[in-house]
């Protein structure tokens, strides 16, 4: 009998289609783009974070990332280089924009009338007695818009290094579980992981179990269905809400680094405060698109403050329904 061929991701290059690169993430799960930045950006990116970070900052010793692996939250605070680029890719923004479905889309040149609006969801009906009641009344899932916008979730760099074990396969929608286990509703968490080094097999690259996000929540993976995220430094790998997935075991001197970050919409606690790691000093010198992901947007009725401008809260204006 021939041996079984490792399972994999699809993989494409930077210059593909969006509606190619979503569609194959939707029927697997997750997929690899390579090559969307330059490796000098990523090392850009890392001296940046070493550089503003102390070794206390970057030790790690949790469950998930066990002691001698590195982490360091809040991405956005302490490497601008990673914000105003990393985090805004127009094609990182552009797959955003079509999992989530936003009311406004982000990625460059994407115009809120290319998405069916969040206008006609609401109506104001009156019965016979002259009462007046606000209806609404719920789009279409598959069709959107299902937010306003979306936000960042978390931003990470993930270091391993050798000595691990490999990282229990998990689910991103966990951090809101059970909570909303009976809630029917469409993707909602878009995953990122750049590669700040080469990803291989045996320097701890991610693994992912296409077709997971199909699955029942207790089946659990066998090893030959889990494929390794094997990419070059500056291409990404990019999973949905219900992918399995988790890093892998580093046989060699150095290990990887990744920087992770996630999307949701703007009805979703973030995952980390982002209003404690970025505070408004730090925000306000970011470019507008990594201000708004961060948090400092609203939309009519979530989010804002009164005075200030719904699309930068740093700024006055007269965005508040009050």
């Amino acid at each position: 009998m021939e041996p079984t061929a490792p399972v994999s991701l699809p993989s494409f290059d930077a210059d593909a289609p969006i509606a190619k690169i979503v569609a194959a993430m939707q029927a697997a799960g997750g997929v690899i783009v390579r090559h969307l930045a330059e490796p000098a950006l990523m090392d850009a990116v890392y001296d940046e974070v070493r550089r503003n970070t102390t070794e206390s900052e970057q030790a790690s010793d949790t469950k998930l990332w066990p002691e001698g692996n590195r982490t360091v939250g809040a991405l956005v605070a302490v490497s601008p280089t990673y914000a105003n680029h990393l985090l805004v890719h127009p094609t990182v923004l552009g797959i955003a924009d079509a999992i989530l479905l936003p009311a406004a889309p982000m990625a460059p040149g994407a115009r809120a009338e290319e998405l069916p609006s969040e206008r006609g969801h609401y109506e104001v009906r009156k019965n016979a007695d002259g009462n007046a009641q606000l209806v609404v009344r719920a789009p279409d899932t598959h069709a959107g818009p299902n937010c306003h916008h979306y936000h960042l979730g978390a931003s990470v760099m993930l270091e391993v290094h050798p000595g691990g074990d490999v990282q229990m396969l998990h689910r991103e929608n966990g951090i809101y579980q059970p909570y909303i286990e009976a809630l029917p509703m469409h993707e909602f968490i878009l995953s990122v992981m750049w590669a700040g080094t080469d990803f291989a097999c045996d320097n701890g690259a991610t693994r992912l179990v296409p077709g997971s996000h199909r699955w029942p929540e207790t089946r659990v993976a066998e090893e030959s269905e889990v494929a390794t995220a094997e990419m070059p430094k500056g291409s990404a790998v990019f999973w949905l809400s219900r992918t399995l997935h988790g890093a892998g075991k580093s046989s060699v001197p150095g290990g990887r680094t990744g920087f992770f970050h996630s999307m949701i919409p703007n009805w979703f606690r973030q995952e980390e405060n982002q209003y404690l790691a970025v505070p408004p000093e730090i925000a306000s010198q970011l470019c507008e698109p990594a201000l708004q992901l961060i948090g400092y947007r609203a939309s009519r009725s979530l989010g804002w403050v009164k005075g200030r401008d719904i699309e930068n809260l740093l700024q006055a204006g007269t965005g508040a329904p009050i």
